[in-house]
């Protein structure tokens, strides 16, 4: 697994598969590009599949990074690698990465597939996203506790019911069982983007094909918040994929990999 170090300092743990046009995965908030597995597995036989894990997630190196220092990191990789064209498919935080991204070199970026994420993630009075900013502080104390604890409840607290009761599910609490979790800074920094990281101005500069895949039940990504981008953005893609949370792509992989290959090869320009 290659490791790349960025002009900051950070080293930034990467993995690529395949060959072809370049899809770049980007995980979310305390999870790694492990996560992705699935998707790695189906989109490397006609892509070239980047997958990176941000500061002090999975190997990883930590530095409080901001969302435009992470993206220009990205970006400083991706130039090493000799990709001037990339698609982004991104989850949750990784999401306003995803977007810093595309705001700093958006001739760069032919296309982004966002799954259970959104330009802004704290609610305000004229922005109905489903996470209250009280809430997201009262989280960040916590992980002053028994972190790891802390952080297992809120992952389950991303899944139905339904889905937590699944053989995938299993599969997944194994996966994470299997590699170290982010320290408490990390966590709390990530909590402190979340909370104050407003990327509305940027969705609007997006020209690029645009997906959005959220799950029916996601209490993060809500369809009244959905309803709001789609309004503000009129001509990007929304798939919804019924009874799932915030993370479909684990759970729900085929379904999630089958929207996301339509969206790919509809938008295929090659």
């Amino acid at each position: 697994m290659p490791f790349f170090k960025t002009h900051r300092g950070v080293n930034w743990q990467g993995e690529i598969f395949g060959t072809g046009e370049a899809v770049v995965l980007l995980h979310g908030f305390g999870a790694s590009g492990r996560w992705w597995q699935a998707q790695k597995d189906f989109l490397q036989t006609d892509y070239q599949v980047v997958v990176l894990d941000l500061p002090g997630h999975g190997q990883s190196s930590w530095k409080p990074l901001t969302l435009t220092e992470m993206a220009d990191d990205i970006r400083q990789i991706l130039k090493s690698l000799g990709l001037s064209q990339v698609t982004l498919v991104a989850s949750s935080l990784g999401g306003l990465v995803a977007l810093e991204l595309y705001r700093m070199m958006p001739a760069a970026i032919r296309r982004m597939s966002l799954v259970g994420a959104i330009p802004k993630f704290a609610r305000t009075d004229n922005y109905p996203a489903g996470l209250d900013t009280d809430a997201i502080r009262t989280l960040s104390g916590q992980f002053d506790g028994n972190c790891a604890s802390i952080l297992d409840i809120f992952f389950r607290s991303l899944f139905t019911t339904q889905e937590r009761q699944s053989d995938r599910f299993r599969w997944i609490k194994d996966l994470r069982q299997k590699e170290s979790y982010p320290q408490r800074e990390v966590l709390k920094h990530f909590l402190d983007i979340l909370e104050k990281a407003d990327l509305r101005d940027c969705l609007s500069l997006v020209v690029c094909p645009l997906q959005f895949i959220t799950g029916t039940e996601d209490y993060i990504c809500p369809r009244r918040v959905m309803d709001w981008v789609a309004a503000h953005k009129p001509h990007a893609r929304f798939d919804f994929i019924d009874g799932s949370g915030h993370l479909p792509f684990l759970v729900k992989a085929q379904e999630y990999n089958r929207l996301l290959a339509d969206f790919l090869y509809a938008t295929d320009i090659k």
